[in-house]
């Protein structure tokens, strides 16, 4: 029968096999879940992967905005 060290050296090899498959198993049900909101909602933009910048609202107060509701021709 195994001694004392041998049971904590499986112990600790099973433990590092278990924590190897989970990093693995976890990183491809992220990389599909990643890949399935890309295809939902686009890239976003304003990263690497081109695109217009995301709009940055500084102030928001019902003045700063025209009729049609944006601000683009204010001065």
């Amino acid at each position: 029968m195994m001694g004392h060290w041998g049971l904590w050296l499986l112990g600790g090899l099973v433990l590092a096999i278990g924590a190897g498959v989970f990093t693995v198993v976890w990183w491809k049900v992220g990389d599909q879940w990643a890949d399935a909101e890309y295809k939902r909602f686009g890239h976003g933009g304003g990263g690497p992967g081109g695109g217009d910048a995301p709009k940055v609202i500084s102030r928001f107060d019902e003045d700063s905005f025209d009729e049609d509701g944006d601000d683009e021709d204010r001065e």
